[in-house]
């Protein structure tokens, strides 16, 4: 369509982009006189078009008009004619037809440029894993539609499984092989599953209507060989590969080892106390013995001495005991014939050593 100074670009281009991503595009307009009027940025949805963002009402001296509402960013150059729209953080229900456009003063909008927006997800698995994707679509009168799940390939895609009707309101579910498929109608979503994923189901699929295969969302799944006795885990589901042999898992290991140090730990830390408590004990007997053994000594040369004839005995104030005490006077000097007493048990008594005179007593209180 060619309007007077304004030629509107209506021929139709696909953009693809991953979820997370961002879609930067422009769209030229080249008719200065027709700067004044406003742009915005539409989506397609119901066969009715939505304003997602639209500027002001520029200037001739007007350098740029920016406008933002959500992810979305349109800004208008003047002085080059050019609209760029910015949408940030795609998801796959930002898929659609969306068009660059500007108002007529009869506040009809008109086309700048029209795309085809793919969001698709980009999954990635291990063998073993199970995979589950929801696809919302619109309202637009696809509730009663059979939905499908397909392969894409060089000849077209491949329908892997598909839902069947007898009901409006009602779910649909259907399996096959290791795909089920599930639609809920009123909530306006299809949910596949894909269960025990194997490295030949890498590949790109699509969430479909049946009739004509209108894509509603685009998957790409990346599926990994695990090696032998590798456990590993997904966010849509869990694997896990048998050891061969009697091999423990690596988990197993560490659990046991982690359990033998702690006992050793423990014994180790007993056998510490009680080295501990031993050598204090010994040396405590050690320092008692030595104490008695100086108090029990008292015949040193220069002590030496003869014992008087008055000797004075005493007796403890416990009677009860058998120890008796006697106090001994000694003279001076020690002749070599007086006897030496020395107050011992009969147990503990001598043979008489040659050329000895010595001669041993008990000494009793009565």
């Amino acid at each position: 369509l060619i309007f007077t100074g304004l030629q509107a670009q209506t021929h139709d281009s696909e953009e693809s982009r991953s979820e997370g991503s961002t879609l930067y595009i422009q769209c030229p307009y080249t008719a200065q006189t027709y700067y004044q009027q406003k742009k915005a940025w539409c989506r397609m949805r119901d066969n009715k078009q939505e304003v997602l963002v639209e500027t002001n009402n520029p200037t001739k001296d007007t350098h740029t008009i920016r406008a933002t509402k959500g992810e979305v960013t349109i800004e208008d150059n003047p002085a080059h004619r050019t609209v760029s729209i910015t949408m940030t953080n795609l998801q796959a229900e930002d898929s659609g037809t969306y068009s660059c456009v500007y108002r007529r003063y009869s506040n009809r909008y008109l086309p700048l440029k029209t795309i085809t927006l793919n969001v698709f997800k980009e999954l990635h698995k291990w063998e073993l894993d199970n995979l589950s994707v929801q696809c919302p679509y619109s309202t637009g009168g696809y509730g009663t539609e059979t939905k499908a799940w397909c392969r894409r390939g060089q000849t077209g895609c491949k329908v892997m499984v598909r839902t069947d009707y007898t009901s409006t309101w009602r779910n649909s579910k259907a399996l096959e092989d290791r795909t089920s498929i599930q639609d809920d109608t009123q909530q306006r979503t299809v949910t596949i599953t894909m269960q025990k994923l194997q490295a030949k189901d890498t590949s790109v699929y699509w969430c479909v209507f049946y009739r004509d295969l209108t894509r509603i969302m685009e998957v790409r799944l990346s599926v990994s060989k695990i090696l032998a006795g590798t456990t590993l885990s997904g966010t849509a589901g869990a694997s896990q590969t048998t050891p061969s042999g009697n091999t423990p898992a690596p988990s197993s290991n560490v659990n046991t080892f982690i359990l033998l140090f702690g006992v050793l730990s423990i014994l180790f830390i007993l056998a510490l106390i009680t080295s501990i408590t031993l050598y204090i004990r010994r040396r405590k007997q050690l320092k008692r013995g030595g104490t008695r053994q100086a108090d029990d000594t008292y015949d040193k040369p220069e002590d030496i001495a003869q014992l008087d004839s008055t000797e004075r005995m005493e007796s403890p104030k416990d009677d009860s005991k058998d120890l008796k005490y006697v106090t001994l006077n000694f003279k001076s000097q020690l002749s070599p014939e007086d006897p030496l007493y020395c107050n011992v048990a009969p147990s503990q008594t001598h043979r008489k050593p040659k050329n000895e005179n010595v001669e041993y007593a008990i000494i009793a209180f009565k």
